[in-house]
């Protein structure tokens, strides 16, 4: 029988690298948001603090405008240079296209200059206040600092992030390791295991583990148990069946009435060894290689017709065989005689015509008619269930269809030699 295999496991993603680089790619978002954040809020408070100055120079050259007219003082000559439009032969040609009041930045080769545009006090024209060069650059030991602080702040929250992450990941990651650990326990015939983990969920996973396991260990041992009773128990009567039928039927002149019970004892002995056989080899985790045997498919097939002949001539009706290349089988005879003769018995106990077995290379298909009747599967007790079973363990494809009018049983045989 088949077994998983830790390899395949291999194929799936790791859950804790999955949380590791989520927690990761977390982390590194809101830190570099927090760079942006900082960066963005650096730049607007040095757009607002030169705004706010440049507003408060025009402010006041308003005012002394008011009161001294073309006399008055103009903005900080140290700081700033200005300019009126009406009749100014100085003004940079740079500033011209700027005819809208507003604060505004240019940039004037490497120098970023920051300005305002205001409409004269006396009415005409268009006044420019520009900060000189280097000027605006008063927040430079701010943002230098600021900055620095900002990387040493970010930085050892990023560290502590990055700890806390990995400490969190370590404790999620240690009831899953303990739980990956403890599957490798799940055998029968590992040594048990305690529920130790330290938080609800996964302790219930523990213990839904532990419970599993003692119930397979159960299961395992009853089956142990059965097929040793199967083995000895079961066999020994059968023995004891077929030597007494065979004493009886040395007795001489015996009724017919006798010599029919006898036989039926032989016939039903028969089926006995073959279930009891079928049924143990079923329940081993691997079949000896001197169970398999190469068989051809044909003599099996016409075998089983000829011994449920009497059956077919007892309900009036007959079957058609049709063989094309047969090929032969490397498996248990048992498993191929249950199957060929458990098809052959549902298809004539629910059948109202003829049945049709077709036996074309390695597949075998079964037809039979029921007109819609009751297809109540009951072969050997176990209907199709035991084909099922023993395909399934063999590898081979079973199929079955009910048009409503015939039911339809195919096998699809495997030829290779591989023993299970």
């Amino acid at each position: 029988m088949d077994k998983a295999t830790g390899s395949t496991h291999n194929n799936y993603p790791s859950l804790y690298r999955k949380i590791r680089w989520s927690f990761g790619t977390m982390i590194m978002s809101l830190f570099t948001l927090c760079w942006i954040v900082i960066y963005v809020a650096q730049n607007q408070l040095e757009i607002i603090s030169l705004h706010h100055w440049l507003d408060t120079e025009a402010n006041r050259y308003i005012q002394t405008y008011k009161q001294d007219g073309i006399e008055a003082t103009p903005p900080n000559e140290s700081e700033f240079s200005s300019y009126w439009s009406e009749g100014d032969l100085s003004i940079p040609a740079w500033l011209t296209p700027y005819t809208q009041p507003g604060f505004y930045e240019y940039q004037l080769g490497e120098e970023d200059k920051h300005f305002t545009v205001i409409e004269h006090p006396s009415g005409r024209g268009m006044m420019y206040i520009v900060f000189q060069d280097d000027a605006d650059d008063y927040l430079d030991e701010y943002e230098d600092s600021l900055h620095l602080y900002t990387f040493i702040i970010g930085g050892l929250i990023t560290l502590g992030m990055l700890l806390y992450s990995m400490y969190f990941m370590r404790t999620l990651a240690r009831p899953l390791v303990s739980i990956e650990q403890k599957i490798t326990f799940m055998s029968p015939d590992k040594p048990s295991f305690s529920v130790d983990s330290e938080y609800s969920e996964t302790r219930k996973i523990e213990q839904t583990l532990l419970d599993s396991k003692n119930d397979i260990a159960g299961y395992f041992q009853r089956e142990q148990e059965f097929s040793r009773f199967a083995s000895h128990e079961l066999r020994t009567p059968i023995m004891i069946i077929k030597g007494s039928t065979a004493i009886l039927q040395k007795v001489p002149d015996q009724p017919h009435v006798a010599l029919k019970a006898i036989n039926r004892l032989n016939h039903a002995s028969d089926e006995m060894t073959l279930l009891t056989e079928t049924f143990l080899l079923l329940g081993k985790e691997s079949i000896d290689p001197h169970h398999f045997a190469y068989h051809a498919l044909e003599h099996l097939v016409q075998q089983q017709l000829d011994e449920m002949a009497p059956l077919f001539a007892k309900q009036d009706s007959n079957y058609t065989l049709t063989s094309v290349n047969p090929s032969k089988i490397y498996a248990p005879e048992s498993f191929i005689t249950i199957i060929i003769n458990n098809l052959i018995k549902n298809a004539f106990s629910y059948s109202i015509g003829n049945i049709g077995v077709n036996l074309t290379n390695n597949t075998l298909t079964i037809t039979n008619r029921h007109d819609g009747n009751e297809t109540f599967n009951a072969g050997y007790g176990c209907g199709l269930v035991i084909v099922e079973r023993i395909c399934e363990r063999m590898h081979w494809s079973f199929t079955s269809n009910d048009s409503g009018t015939a039911f339809t049983t195919s096998i699809h045989f495997v030829c290779d030699e591989n023993p299970m």
